[in-house]
């Protein structure tokens, strides 16, 4: 069956997930803005006519429902620090920017979610450092023999992907294809996210997968304080979890709807 032809609606989550050889059922435990997930999953069946994405989300933790229930307030304060933030009458003592909780200090305290503005997928902020952390595994290892070419290709590549910091331009052909190249190999590596669990309050277990609902890769995704109002993420890759996935696939033909699954 071609994947073009298919129209993946959803996903459905298999009865027993399979992780490091034990059969469990995962708790639905309150997410951050849970409500607002499924509605907007809700609209997208019409607005995409590929696939959409529906990992399975395991939240441990409560306490900070008042994030999605409250009312809050629009904050611009332009001393000490610029900044708009959202304020809520019963935490006052948190400023909330984004999807990030600072306390008054700025130091961070919570990540609301990982979500990107749609809910479809993570957002591009992580999606780049996984990226960058995969490319970097790829240049370490010596893919595609990368290290015997000049060393000012060398210099951009390593500037490019965060290795060296320097005030100098590096510019380099032969570097440009390379990283193309890397691209073009990892295009579809975290399309699919399968599944979702919440470490902490600032860090996350993300499992990717394929469009089997084979898993394909285990990361987590920490965010770490950088200074005041501010905060940056570290990915890790650990190693694969593998989960069984239940694909409920719908093929529109003559107008009508077939179910399949996988």
């Amino acid at each position: 069956m071609m994947i073009n032809k298919l129209l993946l609606i959803s996903l459905l989550i298999s009865l027993s997930v399979q992780i490091f050889g034990q059969d469990v059922v995962p708790r639905q435990a309150l997410i951050d803005k849970m409500s607002s997930f499924e509605d907007s999953m809700k609209k997208d069946k019409d607005d995409n006519p590929e696939f959409i994405k529906i990992p399975i989300i395991i939240d441990s933790t409560e306490g900070w429902e008042w994030i999605d229930k409250e009312e809050c307030e629009d904050v611009f304060e332009a001393y000490p620090l610029r900044s708009s933030y959202n304020k809520y009458k019963s935490h006052p003592q948190y400023r909330v920017i984004g999807d990030e909780v600072y306390n008054g200090k700025g130091q961070l305290v919570r990540v609301v979610n990982i979500f990107d503005s749609n809910r479809r997928t993570i957002s591009q902020r992580v999606t780049d450092e996984l990226l960058r952390q995969t490319y970097i595994n790829d240049y370490k290892t010596n893919k595609y023999n990368f290290k015997k070419e000049n060393q000012n290709a060398q210099n951009y590549v390593k500037q490019e992907l965060k290795l060296i910091k320097s005030s100098r331009f590096y510019w380099s052909k032969e570097g440009v294809g390379y990283l193309q190249q890397l691209e073009f190999d990892h295009a579809d590596d975290f399309d699919i996210l399968l599944k979702i669990e919440r470490l902490n309050d600032t860090s996350f277990k993300l499992i990717f997968g394929d469009v089997k609902g084979n898993s394909v890769s285990t990361w987590k995704v920490a965010y770490l304080p950088n200074g005041q109002f501010k905060s940056k993420i570290i990915v890790t890759r650990l190693p694969l979890e593998k989960i069984k996935v239940r694909i409920r696939v719908y093929e529109l033909k003559n107008g009508k709807l077939t179910k399949h699954e996988n």
